[in-house]
């Protein structure tokens, strides 16, 4: 069987290959009961060596997805068992299931930045705004972007939770492709560009209700 060449990073490359076979699996390719590739077919389309086809394999197993009987080849053992990674999931949600994700999101996000920002963030804040509106008057969408996701980010930051943090960079990446082919202009930007500023006031002031409200107004608009 021929495979094109899946390249995977050096870092740390059977975690890798071993997050891609659970992406297979968690999509469908590979059922419950179905034999996976062999060790050359692996190696060939992912483009490692066998001993990192070798270990990604006792990973899964160790995780009771796979196991592995020997003369015979490595089979699905539960496909339900398996964590489909967050970003992966978040590319197949529809727009009502994002929305509802980022109004618990980020509600919670803002009000626990105004309980915690320090005023660092709050400056960090104040200039990404100001990059976003100077991006709205020049119509620049690009730009306008990278600085309203920045200054969600900086949110995140503020809340002071690790988890919210990273579970937020996560969400961001998908939010930005999703903005990206829903929003090809700045005219969106323009509309919220008052309720960003009420809201870095309000993070800036720690005034936590009035943040989820602005928060709320803001993705009302979308």
């Amino acid at each position: 069987m021929n495979y094109s060449s899946e390249k995977i990073e050096v870092v740390k490359l059977a975690d890798q290959v071993a997050a891609k076979l659970q992406q297979l699996i968690a999509s469908g390719e590979y059922k419950k009961g179905d034999k996976i590739p062999t060790e050359p077919e692996l190696m060939a389309r992912f483009g490692v060596g066998r001993s990192t086809v070798r270990e990604s394999v006792r990973i899964l197993a160790n995780a009771g997805l796979v196991t592995v009987q020997q003369g015979k080849g490595t089979f699905v053992q539960d496909a339900n068992v398996v964590t489909e990674p967050l970003h992966q999931r978040l590319r197949r949600a529809n727009t009502k299931e994002l929305n509802e994700v980022r109004h618990m999101l980020e509600i919670t996000m803002v009000q626990k930045a105004a309980e915690n920002r320090t005023e660092k963030e709050v400056k960090q804040m104040r200039t990404l705004l100001s990059q976003r509106k100077k991006a709205i008057e020049e119509q620049v969408q690009e730009e306008c972007l990278s600085a309203d996701i920045a200054f969600h980010v900086v949110i995140a930051e503020a809340s002071k939770n690790p988890v919210l943090i990273d579970l937020y960079k996560t969400f961001a990446k998908v939010i930005s492709d999703y903005f990206q082919t829903e929003y090809p202009d700045t005219k969106a930007y323009k509309r919220s560009q008052g309720l960003h500023e009420k809201l870095c006031e309000a993070i800036a002031n720690k005034e936590s209700k009035k943040a989820g409200e602005y928060m709320s107004q803001i993705l009302s608009l979308d």
